[in-house]
């Protein structure tokens, strides 16, 4: 544990992992129908679903979804479709053989519906980035333990030694990793929504609780043990919502037709968001002079995470493809005063 090279090469253990349960995942059943690789198709919903009947009963769905999609989205005015009413049964694949990637992308920030859909992704993407847990899963060995020219000088960090603070990371990885589970029960039993709120105002309270023991533990042993378990605490409320929702939601969000470009877009954005933090969090703790600024800022970003995703995030489970496009159909404004009734006042009657 003391060298950085036998820490780096623990990842080796769940990529192999990885490398071999890829192996044993189907392919995605839209992506063949999209090609219209049918009979593959159906032999991968056969591995999802089980029996025969669920997987043709599925196989169709897709299908008429995706050519339902490709007909309402593509054809905006109606009527004035480039393919003729018989071959609206592959109006999708035509669309795919004529279109390419970067005008589905353009179609993202054209369309309406589908502009409100990456403002959703985006909040949820960056508010990820903005929650502080790569700020200290990256720079916990600068944060947690600081070493100082004058040896008699105590170290600003929470940990009097950088063995602590390895042991740390590796206790802080295990617990993101065990506290996923309960939202692969609750993601569909309670919403996306409500988990996401839960986990931001556990995650501001517990940040707060973190930073502030942080402030005065020294090496005073019973309040560094408080100071890691409010750290847990927040891990906990990371890995119950703000760790997994924002990938599922952002999927939800976008028309069957154009989610991958969408997905890639929602991607981008929390890869972007995790770029400028990895460049900018050490010139923030410059200017912040001490390692719990640094936290109580990030506190101060999960209230605004928050408050976006209060107001603009909407619920998408058990959501149908008619209920979705009504929502993203609706001005940002009335999404707003659905979740804040009270802010009415702010906005002029037109």
């Amino acid at each position: 544990m003391d060298s950085w090279r036998v820490l780096l090469a623990t990842a080796i253990i769940p990529a192999i992992v990885l490398l071999f349960l890829v192996f044993m995942c189907p392919e995605s059943p839209r992506f063949l129908v999209q090609r219209n690789r049918y009979p593959e198709a159906y032999k991968s919903l056969l591995e999802l679903r089980g029996t025969p009947i669920q997987a043709a009963r599925d196989l169709y769905y897709i299908h008429a979804q995706l050519q339902t999609e490709a007909v309402t989205v593509w054809d905006r005015h109606g009527g004035n479709s480039w393919w003729s009413e018989g071959e609206q049964i592959y109006a999708y694949q035509k669309w795919i053989n004529k279109g390419n990637f970067f005008k589905r992308m353009m179609y993202l920030a054209t369309d309406k519906r589908t502009r409100r859909a990456c403002t959703v992704a985006s909040i949820v993407m960056a508010s990820q980035q903005l929650c502080g847990i790569n700020a200290l899963t990256f720079y916990s060995s600068s944060i947690l333990h600081s070493e100082h020219v004058n040896a008699g000088e105590p170290s600003e960090g929470l940990f009097p030694n950088a063995t602590a603070v390895k042991w740390y990371n590796f206790a802080f990885g295990l617990a993101n990793f065990l506290f996923t589970f309960p939202a692969y029960i609750y993601i569909d039993l309670r919403g996306r929504r409500p988990l996401l709120l839960v986990s931001f105002i556990g995650m501001f309270f517990s940040l707060v609780a973190f930073s502030g023991f942080f402030e005065i533990a020294h090496h005073d042993t019973r309040l560094i043990l408080v100071a890691v378990f409010a750290s847990v605490l927040f891990v906990f409320f990371y890995s119950i919502g703000a760790g997994p929702i924002p990938f599922t939601l952002s999927a939800e969000v976008f028309p069957l037709c154009v989610r991958e470009v969408g997905m890639s877009f929602s991607v981008m954005i929390n890869f972007l968001g995790l770029g400028l933090l990895v460049l900018f969090v050490p010139e923030l703790t410059k200017a912040f002079g001490r390692q719990a600024h640094l936290l109580f800022f990030f506190s101060g970003m999960n209230v605004l995470a928050l408050i976006l995703i209060f107001l603009l995030v909407p619920e998408t489970k058990d959501v149908s493809l008619e209920n979705m496009n009504s929502i993203f159909n609706r001005a940002t404004k009335e999404q707003v005063l659905i979740h804040a009734p009270l802010l009415e006042p702010l906005y002029p009657k037109t």
